[in-house]
């Protein structure tokens, strides 16, 4: 005589006091109860949308068989990737960058099924993936994050993937650890079954950073007032710096010499025409309405003509220079604008042939030749 093994007849036991519940409830006019949904994780919400993705996409048939979530620093991502790798960066929110990468054998799937329609098997040269065979994958890239938006909602880790996009391609892998930033990165390693009947086996490995505020998570503080932000005072726009800025345009006249018509008309090439002998001590800097800046000595500096800037208070002392210096202030109280004493925002108080940068004693050049 043999005993059957409780431990063998355990689950059919509790099959069958389930099952009687179940007619239990049945009986009393109750609906069945339905089976509790499983949580949610990482490998199998990965698994949906990389699937969901290349048959929304291509009717691509693509099983995956096996995801493996994980985490790493930018130091390890180089050690992860798949040989020859198609390396794609991805722009997230912000100023985020993660990046994907692709083996040959899923590269080469993704190409065939677009170029012929159907999946191979076989073999494939050895070689490094192109600009072409990234523009080829990048639909399927970007497809791969959407679904992944959707499917890793309320998945623990990976709330944060969503905002990526394909950016650009990189033809070698090593520069990818200077173009991330140096944070904690959440992975979700692929392999996958791409293609029916014939397929190919492929491997995809995404790396995406995890935002500063979560990778280093903080014990519950309690909230502290913050401070009332300073009013601050209504800013006075003025244009005062650019008008400074603005550019002048100043000419040096020896002097004004009244003719007549008949006189002006005999005006030849080559002419002599005869100036008065203070015109070279008296020449005077004006802007092109005629107004008189400041008067100057006309010479040559450095191979150049140039007035020499004087003070007009100290120049009328100078022997045989009071009368001509009284027409050159007359010149200056004639054409100076009226408006002059009252307050102008683009005038400094108290401004002066210094203030201009016009300082007494100086060259200014003002006629080449």
């Amino acid at each position: 005589m043999t005993h059957a093994d409780p431990a063998t007849q355990a689950p059919g036991v509790l099959r069958r006091m389930l099952q009687a519940r179940a007619q239990v409830r049945l009986g009393q006019g109750g609906a069945p109860q339905l089976p509790a949904s499983p949580a949610p994780t990482p490998a199998r919400a990965a698994a949906t949308a990389i699937g969901r993705a290349a048959d929304r996409l291509y009717q691509l048939p693509v099983r995956a068989l096996s995801v493996q979530p994980g985490a790493l620093t930018l130091a390890e991502l180089p050690e992860l990737l798949p040989e020859l790798p198609l390396v794609v960066v991805l722009q997230g929110p912000g100023d985020l960058l993660g990046a994907i990468a692709l083996c040959p054998q899923a590269v080469a799937a993704l190409v065939e099924w677009q170029a012929l329609g159907r999946v191979t098997s076989r073999g494939l040269e050895r070689r490094r993936p192109t600009r072409s065979d990234a523009l080829l994958c990048s639909d399927f890239i970007n497809a791969l994050l959407t679904e992944l938006t959707a499917e890793m909602e309320g998945v623990e880790g990976f709330e944060t993937v969503g905002g990526y996009q394909f950016l650009t391609h990189l033809d070698d892998p090593r520069p990818l650890s200077l173009m991330l930033e140096d944070r904690p990165l959440r992975s979700l390693s692929f392999h996958l079954a791409m293609g029916a009947p014939d397929m190919r086996e492929g491997r995809v490995l995404l790396a995406l950073p995890q935002p500063a505020n979560q990778a280093r998570p903080r014990p519950d503080a309690a909230p502290v007032a913050a401070p009332a932000p300073p009013v601050a005072a209504p800013v006075r726009v003025s244009l005062a710096v650019a008008m400074h800025d603005a550019p002048v345009s100043v000419t040096g006249v020896l002097c004004r010499k009244r003719v007549s018509l008949a006189e002006l008309r005999g005006f030849l090439d080559g002419r002599l025409l005869s100036l008065p002998r203070t015109c070279l001590t008296q020449a005077t800097l004006e802007t092109q309405d005629g107004q008189v800046l400041a008067t100057g000595k006309f010479g040559e500096a450095e191979g150049c003509h140039a007035i020499r800037l004087r003070d007009p208070a100290s120049a009328a002392t100078d022997d045989g220079m009071v009368p001509v210096m009284g027409q050159a202030a007359a010149m200056m109280a004639a054409h100076a604008p009226g408006d002059l004493s009252q307050p102008d925002p683009f005038r400094a108080q108290g401004l002066s042939i210094d203030d201009l940068g016009l300082a007494t004693g100086t060259d200014l050049t003002a006629l080449r030749g």
